[in-house]
């Protein structure tokens, strides 16, 4: 076994404790419903001990009407009215589901959405109404992918970065948006029953990006801590990071390898 590794087990079995924790939905509508549930690994058994990409705790979609609204500040039923850009960032886990998995619309009442995102098993595709084509990323796999759009109501075209960072990187697939369209409900997540959502995040400008891959403790950076904070989650307490290293939806001692590969081919 790799001497790094050795240490970093050693280092771990010294800090083991669960950690507390209250998984709500409290920035989402519906969360008094089924059609969503707040969970994550500190959880009891059952239905809501599921992965997570972040922090303690994420969230899936149930129920015959699986979706829920990001409801702004204060509890409101929409967001801001008239949002004339967006950028949105989130990470899904489909696990073999396949269906829409983000939707925004003009107004409270509409049923025609400004664009949504859709995953079928293999791609990522944006499809605006009123004006623009569907454009297509190809992902793989069952495990955590990110996705970031950046939207504006002038024509302007839709930028998405599937599993790639926006602030570093040009956009993977881009389509243009429909001219004169203005966003209130922007953030409803959901569309298929059993998909599970994470670190969303949404903004007027600038890039959102990827979190820090390996970051277990949340610093923004990839250290031998982070090693040592998965080898804690392994044994009962829980990262407040990133500590899914291989975005597979576990976190076991190949995270914790995945870990030290980074330092290792760090500069």
């Amino acid at each position: 076994m790799n001497k790094k590794l050795k240490t970093i087990l050693a280092a771990g079995l010294l800090t083991v404790g669960i950690a507390a924790q209250a998984c709500t939905l409290g920035a989402w509508d519906d969360n008094a419903s089924s059609t969503a549930l707040a969970g994550g690994p500190g959880e009891p058994a059952g239905p809501t001990n599921f992965a997570r990409y972040s922090g303690l705790c994420a969230m899936k979609t149930a129920g015959a009407t699986p979706s829920v609204l990001n409801n702004g500040a204060g509890g409101a039923t929409s967001g801001p009215a008239g949002e004339a850009n967006m950028i949105a960032r989130f990470y899904f886990k489909a696990d073999g589901n396949t269906g829409t998995i983000f939707t925004t619309y003009e107004e409270d009442a509409a049923t025609t959405p400004v664009y949504t995102v859709a995953f079928d098993g293999t791609n990522v595709t944006v499809t605006p109404n009123g004006g623009g084509s569907a454009t297509s990323t190809a992902v793989g796999g069952t495990n955590w992918h990110s996705v970031e759009i950046s939207w504006a109501n002038n024509g302007d075209p839709i930028n998405v970065w599937v599993d790639s960072d926006a602030t570093t990187a040009a956009a993977d697939a881009s389509t243009t948006s429909a001219a004169g369209a203005t966003l209130i409900n922007a953030g409803i997540l959901g569309g298929m029953s059993g998909i599970t959502f994470d670190a969303y995040e949404s903004r007027r400008t600038t890039a959102v990006g990827r979190l820090v891959v390996g970051d277990a403790t949340g610093d923004s950076t990839v250290n031998i801590i982070d090693a040592i904070s998965i080898v804690n989650e392994i044994n009962g307490s829980i990262s407040v990071g990133t500590p899914d290293c291989t975005e597979d939806g576990a976190v076991n001692i190949i995270d914790a390898i995945c870990v030290v590969n980074i330092i290792n081919a760090a500069p």
